[in-house]
């Protein structure tokens, strides 16, 4: 378990990060006890203006749910109009439930999303890429550092996350996009449809390959490296527009045949992941 250094945190998230700790060392003092980035900024691949933050939040072990929820509210409804963006996503755990994991913790927590504090025991945060990301990459902003912890880790747990993820997003994402004249079908036309599509699932390859995260970016790399050239110009075009690169596009006046190879590329990648057990 390592943390690296927090060059990688761009400033707009720096902003964001003082504002919401300084909010809640005002309205709960010693609540926060320690603050963990993880998501794209903790994997190096964190973009001023199209990243959030995703953070994972650890209160102190005498706070329960009502005193963390009386604090997080209204400083999040202020944190949103101070400093809209990035928008925080994370999750509030006691420092017992990074031994435990996501299966571990019982019942309801805090839960921070498109930056409104929640409760309840469904979030994007408790599951094990985020214990994963922890352990591999996870930046100390505040705490213990990362590396001192006996942190949660389970590869079958992982493997087994990421193909239910395939089976119940990602192939109803494919079949929503289905007929072009449907909602999803227009939406399949821009090009932010084969960034996320094509880079998500790719992510996921990675990591039921190699049983580790990583990020979108890499990821393109990562599948230009495995898979044949016929589905690198899909590739590099999602790259590309995650890049948000003007020059080099692939599909340019062609909407319609980028969205054909970005279908047949998610379709492909599925079942190719879902074909295979753990290669790594």
């Amino acid at each position: 378990m390592t943390d690296h250094g927090r060059d990688c945190v761009f400033t707009d998230a720096r902003a964001v990060l003082a504002a919401l700790l300084g909010g809640l060392d005002v309205a709960a003092p010693g609540l926060i006890t320690d603050v963990y980035i993880t998501g794209s900024i903790a994997l190096g691949d964190g973009r001023p203006g199209q990243s959030d933050l995703d953070v994972v939040l650890v209160r102190d072990v005498h706070a329960d749910n009502a005193a963390t929820m009386a604090a997080l509210e209204p400083v999040m409804v202020a944190l949103r109009r101070t400093h809209p963006r990035p928008m925080v996503d994370g999750i509030v755990l006691g420092r017992a439930d990074l031994a435990a994991g996501p299966d571990g913790v019982v019942g309801p927590r805090p839960f921070l999303i498109d930056g409104k504090a929640h409760l309840g025991e469904q979030s994007s945060g408790r599951n094990p890429v985020t214990w994963q990301t922890l352990a591999q990459c996870g930046i100390t902003w505040r705490g213990t550092p990362l590396a001192g912890l006996p942190l949660w880790q389970d590869p079958d747990a992982l493997d087994a996350w990421v193909r239910g993820n395939l089976v119940s997003y990602w192939r109803p994402w494919w079949a929503s996009s289905d007929r072009l004249f449907s909602r999803m079908g227009i939406v399949s036309l821009h090009p932010w449809f084969s960034e996320w599509g094509v880079l998500g699932v790719t992510r996921l390859h990675y990591t039921l390959v190699t049983g580790k995260i990583t990020s979108k970016h890499a990821a393109g790399s990562y599948a230009l490296e495995t898979f044949p050239d016929r589905w690198h110009r899909i590739l590099r075009e999602a790259m590309r527009y995650r890049e948000r690169r003007r020059e080099g596009a692939m599909y340019r006046g062609d909407p319609v045949g980028r969205r054909r190879d970005a279908r047949d590329y998610v379709a492909m990648v599925i079942a190719d992941a879902l074909g295979n057990g753990r290669r790594g």
